[in-house]
């Protein structure tokens, strides 16, 4: 396939036993795969589950009953156990690792995200291998992605790849669960992801992680939308990463759309609206379909309070949201404009509320945060 950087996402199942408790007999052959990559001029980013899970196991706490707080304090013991396994292992080929604890205001701030981006490009050059996870020990529900499914398509942007590959415990996208239904086929290539496809992803199947087929199909919109193939594999398939980046047909295959450019894929996917601009017909028509600015002639009304340089959404009459923008006014300023527009024969001479450089926008079909 000709794929070069690659972001690989491996859940808490593919790296704990039962009860939770770390498996190097899992990890042992996981980083030799990602090893073999990289020897063969690969880079390869992991974005690894399994941080709390181990905390779990190594506390000897009932995954089913603990509080928040007890869930942050195992990740933040289970942090460190999961990080000198890799390191372990890792350290048997060659390779140094660096970790990387990641919250969503790390992903939506632009300069921290341009700062992450630096900083995996650096490991990459160095033959380091840059291990992710959500910082879950300080996370609280405002500043959380989640789940590592979604974190890792946000990584796969930061980081530019070609590929994502997301191994779980289940051989990919099924017609039905085939853990209940023994006529489930599997589905081994998506070119377009339809409502009926998200309809068939179920909930979580494993009692030490946080996403299911859901949240991978959350992901895999973000990453093929952004121009990557995005493979969703097992775990337990021998050597399933070679024969993956070989083109070998393994689990559930996305092919990408058309690349959105970087900056507008982080626009689109790791960002949070401060407020809305609704605008009329004729605006909506010339951003829609002919990828102009917003101007204040277009704009109706304003929702929420914001600052200037705010990620906000802007919808038409009827409340559709047509896609995300940075503005250019603070919503004080922008009521004020237009508490003036009817009879301000200057505002023409003002420059474009949302700038077409600084909007993206999304199909319906699209919109997964």
């Amino acid at each position: 396939m000709g794929k070069k950087r690659v972001v690989v996402k491996v859940g808490s199942s593919s790296l704990t036993e039962a009860g939770g408790v770390l498996s190097e007999r899992k990890i042992n052959p996981l980083v030799g795969q990602i090893a073999a990559l990289i020897r063969q001029g690969m880079e390869v980013i992991l974005v690894s589950s399994g941080a709390v899970a181990a905390g779990i196991g190594r506390l000897g706490w009932t995954p089913a009953s603990i509080t928040i707080p007890e869930k942050q304090a195992a990740a933040a013991v289970g942090q460190s156990a999961l990080m000198d396994t890799y390191q372990k292992y890792f350290q048997q080929h060659g390779f140094p690792v660096a970790q990387l604890l990641l919250t969503r205001l790390d992903l939506e701030d632009r300069k921290r995200f341009i700062h992450i981006r630096n900083t995996i490009e650096t490991l990459l050059k160095k033959g380091i291998v840059p291990i992710v996870n959500e910082n879950d020990s300080v996370a609280v529900d405002e500043i959380r992605v989640g789940d590592n499914d979604t974190l890792s398509s946000l990584v796969a942007i930061v980081a530019q790849a070609d590929l994502l590959v997301m191994l779980t415990d289940i051989d990919g996208l099924y017609t039905k669960d085939p853990r209940k239904d023994p006529e489930a086929k599997k589905i081994e290539e998506v070119h377009v992801i339809t409502k009926e496809l998200e309809e068939i992803a179920g909930g979580s199947g494993s009692i030490v992680g946080t996403g299911g087929m859901r949240t991978k199909m959350t992901a895999a919109k973000i990453a093929v939308r952004s121009g990557m193939q995005v493979v969703i594999a097992s775990g337990k398939e021998p050597d399933a990463l070679r024969k993956i980046v070989q083109g070998e047909k393994v689990g559930t295959c996305f092919h990408p759309h058309s690349r959105l450019p970087s900056k507008k894929s982080w626009l689109a996917f790791s960002t949070r609206v401060k407020g809305k601009i609704t605008v009329d017909s004729g605006a909506k028509e010339a951003l829609v379909r002919f990828n102009k600015s917003l101007l204040l002639g277009g704009v109706v009304c304003v929702s929420g309070t914001f600052l200037e340089g705010a990620v906000v959404e802007i919808c038409d009459l009827s409340g559709r949201s047509i896609g995300k923008g940075i503005s250019s006014f603070s919503s004080a300023d922008l009521n004020l404009l237009l508490e003036r527009k009817a009879w301000d024969q200057g505002n023409e001479r003002i420059h474009e509320v949302v700038h077409r450089d600084m909007m993206v926008i999304l199909k319906e079909e699209e919109k997964v945060l």
